[in-house]
């Protein structure tokens, strides 16, 4: 359109170009016009293109690509690398040491040490010695005891990822037959001896090392393996000795399953005029699984041989979530051989005849209970029956010198309990807890299962000041009075057990304390065995330190 409107121009300026050029002719320089030209554009009509894309191109090329090394051989120095200095909190220093000393009446003494040895990689190694005495001899008359303990626990982990431990004590116990003092037989209230005639002293050399895996395992395997040793004597001239291999193992499966495999071989000989060996060798194999996080259930024996006896013992418990965090139920079955070693029931009742017969108890437990969180307070409630065979008994026997001791007797029977356990913290800065136990007794042929306590209270409660250093504790103790056989073969029971024992700990600084001690306030004379009443109230005052 823009080419026609230039042409179109075009042809009406040349007549004017033409008349300029004949300007020069004309007489007049006029111009006479002729005829008037009208210049005029034809209809166009307009033509519309659309685009259209080219077809696409759906062939398929390979191409191929050969690119020849060329290793480069580039030399430049190492670059040196700092690392970049980061302040760190120092540690809190670490006390190796720690001593605490007290005194008392009536002439009491107290001592606890112990140094651990820190700052070692790999290795925790300790010693350690305890001693506690007192002497009321002038209230009763050889009523006194004394007992020492020094020892020393260490363990070592190698870097290859098993770890050894062991550890070795010296223990010596002092024990006098004052029993003597309250006879009820009048012509025996002259009795006098000296305390050489009524002592009774337990020494004992004990020593056990293991190895086991310090570190997880790459199977999820976990081991164990020790021997145990210790030597015993008393008077008069009796020894004892025992020797005990154990090896356990756990593999678990599914990171949360583990079957438990354990063996166990314990020999003890005790000598007197003759000698008695006890050996149990045992075997127990159970497996735990876990069932949607909320059931636990265990499957498992214990098979037991000693002499000509062979036993199996069920293993079998389980477990599951009533209400998440309150409320959780269990039950199961378990039994066992008890050993009853002069060791084991010397520490029960020390005033024991040593001349005894050693035999082996056997028993099976049939449980179940709750336990869980509410409110703050942790509790456990359990009732349960238990078969028993060879329960160890105390009866009262006077010697032919008047003083009274107790020969161990064995008799089966059954037993029915109820106990719980709970922690109470009802304010801040406040922690309570009690452990309750009833046991129900029938004895297939003793009347009554001597000296062995059935209901079993304790409780503690311990303060903590916030304004100063200081921590008051409070223990009580109640037991029912034990049930005895009289010199005429009748049944008698002891006066029950009612202690209330006060502590405080004020804390000076970070090395030094002053603490004290208030036992049996209440003034308790109970008989925990025949003729051998406590001491009654006594206390202690001392100091520690930590450097």
């Amino acid at each position: 359109m823009n080419i026609l409107r230039i042409l179109t121009l075009s042809c009406c300026l040349l007549p004017v170009a033409s008349l300029f050029a004949q300007n020069t002719d004309l007489e007049d320089n006029s111009v006479t016009v002729v005829t008037n030209f009208e210049a005029r554009l034809t209809d166009a009509e307009r033509v519309r293109v659309n685009p259209v894309l080219p077809a696409a191109d759906t062939t398929s090329r390979r191409q191929a690509y050969s690119i020849v090394p060329r290793p480069l051989a580039i030399d430049y120095p190492a670059p040196a690398i700092r690392p970049r200095a980061i302040t760190q909190e120092q540690p809190e220093p670490i006390n190796n040491a720690w001593i605490k000393l007290g005194a008392g009446v009536p002439n009491a003494l107290y001592a606890d040490a112990s140094y651990d040895l820190t700052g070692e990689e790999n290795i925790d190694l300790g010693v350690f010695g305890t001693h506690y005495s007192f002497n009321n001899t002038n209230q009763v008359e050889n009523q006194r005891a004394s007992d020492t303990r020094l020892g020393a626990e260490g363990s070592y982990l190698f870097d290859q990822g098993f770890a050894v431990g062991g550890g070795l004590s010296y223990d010596t116990r002092s024990r006098y037959y004052y029993g003597y003092n309250f006879s009820e037989l009048p012509a025996d209230s002259a009795l006098t001896f000296t305390q050489d005639e009524v002592r009774q002293r337990f020494n004992i050399f004990s020593l056990h090392s293991e190895i086991y895996n310090g570190t997880l395992t790459e199977g999820d395997f976990d081991y164990r393996a020790g021997i145990g040793l210790y030597l015993m004597n008393a008077d008069p001239s009796v020894r004892e000795s025992n020797f005990d291999i154990n090896v356990a193992a756990t593999k678990w499966i599914n990171g949360s399953n583990p079957l438990d495999v354990e063996f166990r071989a314990d020999f003890t000989s005790f000598k007197d005029t003759a000698t008695q060996n006890l050996n149990v060798v045992s075997l127990s194999p159970s497996y735990t699984v876990v069932v949607a996080d909320r059931i636990k259930l265990r499957a498992g024996v214990r098979l037991t041989s000693q002499k000509n006896d062979f036993d199996i013992f069920p293993n079998f418990s389980a477990s599951a979530v009533v209400i998440d965090g309150l409320l959780n139920a269990f039950a199961g079955v378990e039994g066992n051989v008890q050993k009853n070693t002069l060791k084991s029931l010397s520490d029960y009742n020390p005033w024991i005849n040593t001349r005894l017969r050693v035999r082996n108890s056997e028993a099976t437990r049939y449980y179940g209970g709750v336990e869980g969180t509410f409110r703050g307070i942790a509790y456990r409630a359990e009732a349960g029956y238990k078969y028993l065979d060879n329960l160890a008994l105390y009866r009262h026997q006077r010697d032919d010198e008047g003083i009274p001791r107790f020969d161990v007797i064995y008799d089966d029977g059954s037993q029915v309990y109820i106990q719980g356990t709970a922690t109470l913290p009802i304010v801040e800065d406040l922690d309570l807890s009690a452990t309750f136990v009833q046991r129900f007794y029938s004895m297939e042929d003793e009347e009554k299962p001597w000296h062995l306590p059935s209901l079993s209270l304790n409780a503690a409660g311990i303060y903590t000041l916030r304004t100063l250093p200081l921590q008051l504790r409070a223990d009580l103790f109640v037991e029912n009075g034990l049930p005895y056989q009289t010199a005429e073969g009748g049944v008698d029971h002891l006066n029950a057990l009612l202690d209330l024992s006060l502590n405080a700990e004020y804390t000076l600084n970070d090395r030094f304390g002053v603490w004290a001690r208030v036992n049996n306030l209440l003034n308790n004379k109970r008989q925990r065995f025949f003729q051998y009443p406590t001491i009654g109230t006594n206390f202690m005052v001392g100091a520690s330190a930590r450097f």
